[in-house]
This record gives C-alpha cells, sequence and structure tokens, in this order.
C-alpha cells in the first residue's frame, strides 16, 4: 500500500466511531494488516448469504443493503455512505453471513481485515473495543427502526414521516429531496407507480406541491399527525 493511500485511509477512518480517539500509529497498524478492495458503480461487494469472517470497512464512496427475492423485488435497507463498517453486529454471531446484498450506488474504496485479527487489536485496545461494541448496538437499533418502518407503517405514514423528516433537517417549508422517486420506492419496498400516487394524492389534497424533487409544503399538520398516526 502507497503512503498517500495510506495517509488518505488514515485520513477517512479517524471520521468513523469505531476508530474515534485512538492514535493514528494504532490505526496504521491496524489498515496495515488490511486489503484494498475497489469497486465500480453498481457492483455487488458481497451477497446475501455470504460467509462474513472480516471487517469490511467502506472508506470512500456509498453503497446500499438490498434484500432482493425470488421475484425479483428489491427491498433497500440501508444507505451506507462512507465510513461505515459493514455488518457490524452479525461478524462475531455463530454463523456470521451478511444479511443483505451490498451494492456500490457509485465507485466505492473498502478496507477488509480479517475478524481474527481485527479481535486481537481489539483486546489490544479497552477503546476500540468500547467504539466497536457502541457501534454494533446502534446498528442493532438502526435495523430495528428500520423494520419498524417496513412492517408497521403503510405508505402514505412513510411518505409523510420522509418529508416530516426533510423539513426538520432543512427547517423549511421548501424542501429538496434527498433521493430520487426510484431510490426512495427502493428504501420503502414498493414499485414506482405505487409511491408517484402517493405523491399524486398528496398534491390532489393540497398538502404539498412538487417541482420535480422540491416540494412546497402547504399543510405541515397533516403531515405530522398522519406520520405519527397508529
Amino acid at each position: 500500500m502507497k503512503m498517500e493511500e495510506r495517509k488518505n485511509i488514515l485520513e477517512k477512518l479517524s471520521k468513523c466511531e469505531v476508530f474515534q480517539n485512538l492514535e493514528d500509529s494504532f490505526i496504521v497498524e491496524i489498515v496495515s494488516n488490511g486489503q484494498i478492495e475497489h469497486y465500480e458503480a453498481k457492483e455487488i461487494v458481497r451477497r446475501r448469504g455470504e460467509k462474513c469472517e472480516e471487517v469490511l470497512v467502506l472508506i470512500d464512496g456509498e453503497a446500499y443493503g438490498l434484500f432482493v427475492n425470488a421475484e425479483g423485488r428489491v427491498l433497500q435497507i440501508d444507505h451506507m455512505i462512507a465510513p461505515k463498517i459493514l455488518a457490524s453486529a452479525v461478524i462475531f454471531s455463530t454463523d456470521p453471513k451478511y444479511p443483505v446484498d451490498v451494492e456500490t450506488a457509485k465507485r466505492s474504496t473498502f478496507l477488509r481485515i480479517e475478524k481474527d485479527k481485527f479481535l486481537k487489536y481489539m483486546l489490544k485496545s479497552e477503546k476500540l473495543l468500547r467504539n466497536y461494541l457502541k457501534y454494533m448496538s446502534d446498528a442493532f437499533l438502526f435495523i430495528t427502526d428500520r423494520f419498524y418502518e417496513i412492517s408497521m407503517k403503510n405508505l402514505v405514514q412513510k411518505v409523510c414521516t420522509y418529508i416530516v423528516n426533510l423539513i426538520d433537517s432543512q427547517n423549511s417549508d421548501i424542501i429538496l429531496m434527498d433521493m430520487t422517486k426510484e431510490e426512495l420506492s427502493r428504501e420503502f419496498g414498493v414499485t414506482r407507480p405505487a409511491l408517484s400516487r402517493v405523491f399524486i394524492e398528496l398534491e390532489k389534497a393540497g398538502v404539498i406541491e412538487v417541482y420535480g424533487r422540491k416540494l412546497h409544503v402547504r399543510n405541515k399538520k397533516f403531515l405530522r399527525d398522519y406520520s405519527e398516526f397508529g
């Protein structure tokens, strides 16, 4: 691994919660025991059910965690933006397997570290161990929240919740969607036409006005009430 590449990886990893507040020399030692993998956009990095005997870190780029059934229906479980550790909650399980297909959203770089090697580093550093346990617990909570969203809320509720979150994060009644309709339909596990119908109905009801990916919110109370229903 070239010095410039190692320096870039060190900078990226220092922003990941698992590696925060660790000495640079310690992170460099961990990196030196790993392998770098490069992928172009729309490439499968790992498949669901594949053995997970590694700590795989997305250090540059973006990737999706996807469920794909026999009929080809795609359900987007996670949108991963670097830096991020993949499948952190299953690596040390009895039968560690990737729970989803991992597909790149754009050109991405991964760092692969053998599980046993990473375990030795965690035993050497209490800070690394604590960071990893916290990261793994947060990942578990994220997954349970995602499955609640998928299974317990209907599509209108999901769309309303999504818009409310954008209103809050952008602090405006005129908001820009951070995903395309195609990406959002995958996020919600529905077809594109079904998602479009919800936006059309909300617009007809005077709740929103749609201008491509820009939305003008006309009835915030409806969106908040509906997102919290049930």
